[in-house]
């Protein structure tokens, strides 16, 4: 099937159209779990991340040219990724150093 296609059916939740996508795009969501593994985070933790954040971005991604699908996954990824270890990056410094997340 080709990829405006499988878009237009993964947006209306047709998992079989999803995971054709899902596989077009796993070398991408494998190389970005490779890059921030050597960060500290585990490697399968950013992979299922890395994977919420596809199927998210699939269904919020509207075509506005010149930017393509690909060039928007791996935007959206690479940013969602960075976000996530932030977060992890901030729990490691304030639970080395002794402090606790204010409670809400």
């Amino acid at each position: 099937m080709k990829l405006k296609k499988l878009i237009v059916h993964a947006k209306q939740k047709d998992i079989t159209a999803m995971g054709e996508l899902f596989n077009q795009f796993k070398p991408l969501l494998k190389s970005r779990a490779r890059k921030y593994s050597r960060y500290g985070l585990e490697y399968e933790d950013i992979f299922q991340q890395g994977a919420l954040l596809f199927i998210l971005a699939v269904y919020e991604y509207k075509e506005k040219p010149p930017a393509t699908f690909a060039g928007y996954m791996k935007k959206r990824i690479d940013w969602g990724l960075w976000v996530y270890y932030r977060r992890y990056l901030k729990q490691k410094i304030e639970t080395a150093s002794g402090l606790t997340p204010k409670e809400i």
